[in-house]
């Protein structure tokens, strides 16, 4: 049954995307809204063959006045905000519906939606955006970019929703397309300079410089933020392991040790930054700290997947990429028997890489 719901996407030559985008979450909703901001591609030609509601304006350099466009112009009571790069994960008519009875309980609060952001690695970075909210003059949103929804009531609360998409837009083959590195900076620095705090600018600089793979430009930037301290800051904990793995790439090891347990220190059940650490400990290759990797990763393991509504985290460091870690130090240390039992929990996740190992060992 679909949901008395207005999704709302906004585009800008997402010809690739948009109709698997509308596909999508169609089965969910009961109205599309498309905002076009001047698309080159076939793309609102194709929005207005799936019988959706398209509307154009000009950009403005800004992403909030687009989605709060798309708020005035929605007629449904509840709204979800929408990428054209993401896909609604199928079968979720219990997790729609189990999210619109909360809002229509209370009008104050905002759902949040579950994001698995596919890497260039194939590793899923799994976060929580808020995303769904009553469609209310309450709500609004403020930011050029990295937009964030703001409410007039002091009641806000915010709720974690089972809704799940799948975002494929920090593909670097999709950035590269459409030269969103370029435009996402840009406006970054011009929200910069009239920024009274720099913090969350910062640490969206960083990040996109470390999804570029411009590694010591990403360290300046999140360097400027994890010395700051926001503490207070849902994002703190997101600096400090992109931060890490930035300082990895670059073998800056002392460094990293010092923020890691800084890390440790303020995020206890952040499986993250002790997989990092495991990590860490393999790439050094060094005889003297090789005895803490079993004792790291097993740390993960007993932690297990981290709170994905706390933290933003990578799929699988409480899991199978800590048992396969795990596995491939027994196996190099020689202790087979321990390698397979690890290689075939983690292969039971269907991580390829431990099934390869387990026929390679189970072969030899």
């Amino acid at each position: 049954m679909n949901q008395p719901i207005s999704a709302c996407i906004m585009t800008k030559n997402e010809q690739d995307n948009i109709g698997a985008c509308i596909d999508s979450v169609k089965p969910y909703v009961k109205e599309i809204i498309i905002v076009d901001t001047g698309s080159e591609d076939d793309t609102v030609k194709i929005a207005i063959s799936k019988n959706v509601r398209v509307h154009q304006m000009e950009w403005k350099n800004d992403f909030s006045i687009v989605r709060n466009e798309m708020i005035k112009i929605a007629t449904q009571p509840i709204i979800l905000m929408i990428d054209a790069d993401e896909r609604v994960l199928p079968n979720q008519e219990k997790s729609f519906r189990d999210t619109c009875n909360l809002l229509f309980d209370d009008s104050d609060k905002i759902g949040k939606v579950i994001i698995l952001n596919e890497q260039e690695n194939k590793e899923t970075v799994k976060s929580s955006i808020s995303r769904i909210f009553k469609n209310s003059s309450s709500f609004s949103y403020t930011g050029a970019i990295h937009e964030q929804i703001q409410s007039e009531s002091s009641h806000t609360t915010y709720f974690q929703s089972s809704i799940t998409l799948a975002h494929k837009g920090y593909l670097i083959s999709n950035l590269i397309a459409k030269d969103k590195y370029e435009r996402n900076l840009s406006l970054l620095f011009n929200e910069l300079k009239n920024a009274r705090n720099g913090s969350y600018i910062n640490f969206q600089i960083g990040r996109t410089y470390y999804v570029m793979g411009e590694n010591k430009k990403a360290i300046d930037y999140l360097k400027k933020v994890y010395h700051e301290e926001p503490l207070n800051q849902p994002y703190y904990s997101t600096v400090i392991q992109i931060y890490g793995w930035a300082l990895l790439k670059e073998k800056n090891y002392s460094e990293l040790f010092n923020l890691l347990q800084r890390g440790i220190e303020l995020y206890p059940d952040y499986t993250d930054l002790y997989y990092l650490f495991g990590c860490t400990l393999i790439e050094m290759k060094s005889a003297e700290y090789v005895y803490l990797i079993p004792e790291t990763f097993q740390t993960c393991i007993e932690l297990g997947e981290p709170d994905s509504n706390k933290y933003e985290t990578v799929e699988g460091v409480g899991s199978f990429k800590a048992r396969y870690n795990l596995g491939l130090y027994y196996e190099l240390t020689h202790q087979i028997d321990k390698a397979v039992v690890e290689y075939r929990l983690s292969a039971s996740d269907n991580f390829k890489l431990a099934a390869a190992r387990l026929e390679k060992i189970i072969l030899a």
